[in-house]
């Protein structure tokens, strides 16, 4: 895939921070480490809990972005898009366009 003109996205990639604050307890927040632009990429089917591929569903929990390979992103980061949290759910490095295919799972919903 040629990534060149389809990067319309903004992602943001966070890691997590433990802290230790003056009562000696242990906090745990997320900062922003990365940020790029990524494709964002249809999802082909979606199989429901009964094994039935239905592409005419939309699924809002899980998204599919493609973004230039950085070294920075790392499977265990939580990903920005659009105001929610995701969690990467599948890291697939492309090798032959040097890419990255992160499928994408809502937090929070």
């Amino acid at each position: 895939m040629k990534l060149a003109g389809t990067l319309r996205c903004h992602l943001e990639f966070k890691d997590e921070v433990k802290a230790r604050n003056k009562t000696g307890a242990i906090t745990t927040s997320y900062q922003t480490v990365f940020s790029c632009k990524a494709a964002k990429l249809k999802s082909n089917t979606i199989v429901i809990k009964s094994d039935v591929n239905a592409k005419e569903l939309f699924d809002d929990t899980n998204l599919i972005f493609q973004v230039r390979y950085y070294p920075q992103i790392k499977e265990t980061q939580r990903v920005m898009y659009e105001n929610s949290t995701y969690r990467i759910k599948l890291y697939e490095h492309i090798i032959e366009d040097n890419s990255i295919k992160l499928t994408l799972e809502k937090l929070n919903v």
